[in-house]
């Protein structure tokens, strides 16, 4: 936060704190467990983000910078890939904003840290902290258990300094460039969240506030005191990453990011032809007047035209950033069957498989979402002239089973005015996760909308949206990284097992010398052996039913599998 101080002004205001308290101290001191940004034990990096902004205040909620009261320093595309560690390439995240995050991969309860998270901290004692959440379905988020000592006799002020040894498991400890690292073990006894299978990483700023009615809270009950108020754009936690040090096996992403177009242009061919991202296959459905389907884009320009915004996501780029790669969808009204219903779009994969579907992002096109802000010829403004019409706006999701069934519907409002508070509605105008693996293995999925404002002639509202990212999960082979000793994994594979589910014992073909470990779902090792033999027999008649991961390191190669016991 607070980028744009001068120089000047950071020398006179951050002081040096001495070290005090029991937990790791800052960057490059003996003890500390800052991870760089350039360590070789990160995998991969964040590629999704859902964004809910804070307040500059919270305490003031009228308190507005450059005419918003939310933050609004950065853009939330800032915080995917790699961290960069520098001052300006972050989003804030406001009091008590919200960034979930996707990746390309699951995060696995491996050997030390999973991942870490950057912030973008001046120097090693001005800190803005965070709470880390995870989650395996999207709906069930466990928090990480947390400390802080900070003394909360007075409020921190805006510029002033933390003690890092006075804080444990909150993002946010260590200076730019610097990760937070967080250990899943420390979630072993949590209800509902499978340890080998973490799809979502949630941040959500501390506000540090210590007066009664605004305070957070750590694990123990602590008030946690940190710099406040920060009433800018930029106030808040400043998200730089999140990185993967403990990754499985990668899911299958339809980016669009294979597809080349020209800056600010769209695909807009003269024929019905489909195009493939991701293993995702996209139908163009052309007619002299009109398209139907799916189309791909990087529109990021608005000029008030039918034919040109129709392209453009409200978000003017894809989930990456701007003027990036997404998918505009455009519905057809059944006029021929005189119902003018709208027909839901079809999406299919290559060789015609079967897959299950993690999810995509969502958003608007600025046709539609300025059309139901403003009305038009054809379709009324949503809340009409006193704000007070139930209008609504939805995209419907289903798909279709193996044996030719259709699955439930997942439904997800792109507007919504039905609040009896007028300042609760709103028009989607940022990219929404919507989860789908609730659908299950599916050979093809449908996508409908529906509205509120329908005529004679069907539906008013301009039947477009947007998607990107569409991610296919895969069959999960956990390679563990051992980050302590940092070494490159030369090979992954799949070690042949055989008797798997197995009761008493299985057997394993592995070169000799091989070392095997068996990992429970908390990530701690249950048996070690040494195979002497191209073809050994391991016993696991003292191990617990369930699910297991099995390891074999033969030198550099390292294969996994996932071993059920009877």
């Amino acid at each position: 936060m607070l980028k744009k101080l001068s120089f000047l002004l950071l020398l006179l205001c951050f002081g040096v704190i001495k070290a005090q308290g029991p937990y790791s101290p800052a960057v490059g001191q003996s003890g500390s467990t800052a991870i760089s940004k350039e360590s070789s034990s990160f995998v991969a990096w964040a590629t999704g983000v859902e964004l809910q902004r804070g307040y500059i205040n919270i305490e003031d909620t009228s308190a507005k910078y450059d005419n918003t009261n939310r933050a609004s320093f950065g853009k939330a595309s800032f915080c995917l890939g790699k961290a960069l560690g520098n001052s300006f390439d972050v989003v804030s995240l406001g009091d008590k904003g919200v960034a979930t995050l996707t990746f390309d991969r699951p995060i696995v309860n491996g050997v030390g840290a999973d991942f870490a998270v950057f912030e973008n901290g001046f120097n090693d004692t001005f800190l803005e902290l965070a709470f880390v959440e995870v989650s395996s379905d999207g709906e069930r988020f466990v928090r990480f258990p947390s400390v802080s000592l900070t003394q909360i006799n007075s409020q921190v002020g805006g510029y002033n300094n933390l003690d890092p040894t006075n804080i444990h498991n909150l993002a946010g400890k260590y200076s730019q460039g610097y990760g937070t690292p967080f250990n899943l073990n420390d979630l072993k006894d949590s209800i509902g969240l499978d340890l080998l299978n973490i799809r979502f990483v949630r941040i959500i700023d501390v506000c540090g506030s210590i007066s009664d009615e605004y305070a957070s809270y750590d694990s123990k009950g602590n008030k946690i005191n940190d710099p406040y108020p920060t009433p800018f754009h930029s106030g808040g936690f400043d998200l730089d990453g999140v990185g993967i040090i403990n990754g499985g096996t990668p899911y299958i992403i339809s980016s669009l990011d294979e597809l080349t177009l020209g800056v600010d242009t769209f695909f807009n061919p003269q024929d019905s032809v489909s195009f493939i991202s991701g293993d995702v296959v996209y139908p163009y459905l052309y007619s002299t007047y009109a398209w139907y389907g799916f189309a791909y884009s990087n529109h990021f320009s608005v000029i008030n035209s039918f034919e040109h915004d129709q392209y453009t996501a409200i978000t003017k780029g894809g989930v990456k950033g701007d003027s990036t790669n997404y998918v505009v969808s455009s519905i057809a009204l059944d006029w021929m069957s005189g119902t003018n219903a709208p027909i839901a779009n079809e999406l299919t994969f290559k060789n015609e498989e079967k897959h299950l579907v993690s999810g995509f992002y969502v958003t608007n096109t600025s046709y539609t979402a300025n059309s139901m802000k403003n009305g038009d010829f054809f379709a009324k403004k949503f809340g009409g002239d006193t704000g007070d019409d139930l209008d609504w706006y939805k995209l419907m999701i289903w798909g279709m089973k193996e044996d030719s069934t259709n699955t439930d519907t997942v439904e997800f409002y792109l507007a919504d005015y039905r609040f009896v508070d007028n300042s609760l509605d709103y028009i989607v105008n940022d990219w929404r996760w919507v989860d789908l693996k609730k659908l299950g293995e599916v050979k093809k999925i449908y996508c409908n909308v529906l509205s509120s404002d329908v005529g004679s002639w069907g539906m008013n509202t301009p039947a477009y949206f947007c998607i990107d990212n569409l991610t296919i999960l895969t069959d999960q082979l956990p390679v563990i990284m051992d980050n302590v000793t940092d070494f490159e994994i030369a090979k992954t594979t799949k070690p042949v097992i055989y008797n798997n589910p197995c009761k008493d014992y299985f057997i394993v073909n592995a070169e000799s010398s091989s070392v095997l470990l068996i990992y429970n779902l908390s990530g701690n090792i249950v048996k070690k052996q040494i195979l002497n033999e191209k073809q050994s027999t391991v016993f696991v008649e003292d191990l617990s039913s369930g699910y297991y991961l099995v390891k074999i390191v033969t030198g550099n190669n390292v294969s996994t599998t996932k071993l059920m016991k009877l």
